[in-house]
């Protein structure tokens, strides 16, 4: 049977509401009566009862990670988001739970909510945005958007710039001598794509290079439409010399469609991603890539949420953390 604090009371003759103060750190207990409490819950090999502490604090301590993604496409880049968030909520004395959902979302962050299974959530790639951020609203759930902005001031993300992002990198293709730049936007990513596609259209602008639609070549988050959206653009009667692919995975897979040409990368056909993976360094030859801080979004949403937590009335957070631009050897000045 497990030790409760009214055993403790017993063995010492101290009241049961002086051992709890004691043992939750409340300052009016004398240091020797703390000291005594301490001791006999060691002896007695005490261990609260985090449920009834739960119930008490109406608090969890726990934080719900939302992943709207397949779960197939959990790679890389999600896992350091949720490496940086689980690691920062261990700091803070919180446990994440992790959610994956593709099919009835709503129904399934309805239930989240209501059973108050967790003090808060982040939320990565809603897919049904404008539905969620109503449900989540009107269950009062504290809440931050993961690796995403956000068209509203009243909901707090955290996310890499990604406006800028895409602007370096367009501008170093543009500076190797670069006029033609194929794009592989990911249109379901929404202010993600949006974003970046202002990041492109503002570097040609400034460089007075004409935008061409017949560049833009969307592609999903499902593997394999990458391969094809390259051989699209490289049939075109005038190619792009160089390929801004959406994110690295794409990248990786426009490299392959390129050597399945038999085009030489950089030499027939620059190659560049977004995110800068750890698979970015390893392919052949090395991606020229965007680093995004993803630990980091991780680490800076789950603060931002405990605060929500804490205090329903904080403002919202909108994080924008800066990128870095990695020059590797699949880009080179246009031959």
């Amino acid at each position: 049977m497990s030790v409760t604090i009214k055993d403790i009371s017993k063995r010492l003759g101290i009241s049961v509401s002086t051992v709890s103060k004691a043992l939750n750190g409340y300052p009016d207990v004398s240091d020797d009566t703390r000291r005594q409490i301490l001791e006999m819950a060691r002896e007695l090999d005490y261990h609260p009862n985090l449920a009834a502490q739960s119930l008490r604090r109406r608090r969890t301590n726990k934080i719900g990670l939302l992943i709207t993604y397949p779960v197939a496409a959990v790679g890389e880049y999600l896992s350091q988001i949720v490496t940086g968030a689980a690691l920062a909520a261990e700091v803070e004395g919180y446990n994440l739970v992790l959610y994956t959902t593709i099919a009835d979302q709503l129904d399934q962050l309805t239930r989240i909510c209501r059973s108050r299974e967790v003090d808060g959530l982040l939320m990565l790639w809603a897919r049904q945005l404008d539905e969620t951020l109503a449900l989540i609203k009107h269950e009062a759930m504290p809440f931050v958007a993961v690796a995403r902005r956000v068209a509203s001031h009243n909901v707090s993300y955290v996310v890499s710039d990604n406006q800028q992002g895409a602007y370096l990198l367009t501008r170093h293709l543009i500076e190797q001598g670069h006029r033609r730049i194929g794009f592989m936007p990911i249109p379901e990513l929404r202010e993600t794509n949006l974003d970046r596609l202002a990041g492109y259209r503002q570097a040609l602008q400034e460089a007075s290079i004409p935008f061409d639609e017949t560049l833009l070549v969307p592609v999903t988050l499902e593997a394999g439409t990458r391969h094809a959206a390259m051989h699209t653009l490289m049939d075109l009667p005038d190619p792009p010399t160089a390929v801004f692919a959406f994110h690295d995975y794409v990248a990786i897979e426009a490299l392959q469609a390129a050597l399945d040409r038999g085009l030489r990368v950089p030499h027939d056909v620059a190659i560049a991603g977004f995110d800068g993976l750890y698979s970015s360094m390893v392919t052949t030859p090395p991606l020229t890539t965007v680093k995004q801080p993803t630990q980091e979004i991780g680490r800076r949403a789950v603060e931002s949420l405990l605060t929500h937590i804490t205090d329903v009335n904080q403002p919202p957070y909108q994080i924008i953390l800066p990128v870095e631009l990695i020059a590797r050897q699949s880009t080179a000045p246009a031959s």
